[in-house]
């Protein structure tokens, strides 16, 4: 496993040919790539706006706003949800299995579908 984990070694030669490349301000593609970077703020902005976006309630709003046909399912899963509609796994097993559910082990590596 060593001598496969070594072959993953970048040597300092080829780390500086990719720096060089990278770093290289004639380099048209870095260029063009920096300028779009900037146009929308730089990294942290863009990060910023990510990571908003990802919020739910952001999320929610924007399949509002785009007619989404599962917005309805959506909030009829979270009316359930807060109306304590579903019951938690550890219940379920316990009501069919019975005390002993406690006490057994469970594969919980693939979903229940």
């Amino acid at each position: 496993m060593t001598d496969l984990r070594e072959r993953l070694r970048i040597s300092e030669e080829r780390l500086k040919e990719i720096n060089d490349f990278i770093l290289d301000p004639n380099n048209e593609l870095i260029n063009k790539l920096l300028e779009i970077v900037e146009k929308y703020g730089g990294p942290e902005e863009i990060n910023r706006k990510a990571h908003e976006a990802r919020k739910l309630e952001n999320l929610l709003a924007r399949m509002k706003q785009e007619n989404s046909p599962y917005l309805a399912d959506l909030e009829w899963l979270t009316e359930q949800r807060d109306a304590d509609a579903f019951v938690k796994i550890s219940d379920y097993r316990k009501k069919i299995l019975g005390d002993g559910a406690e006490s057994m082990t469970f594969n919980e590596e693939n979903a229940v579908t």
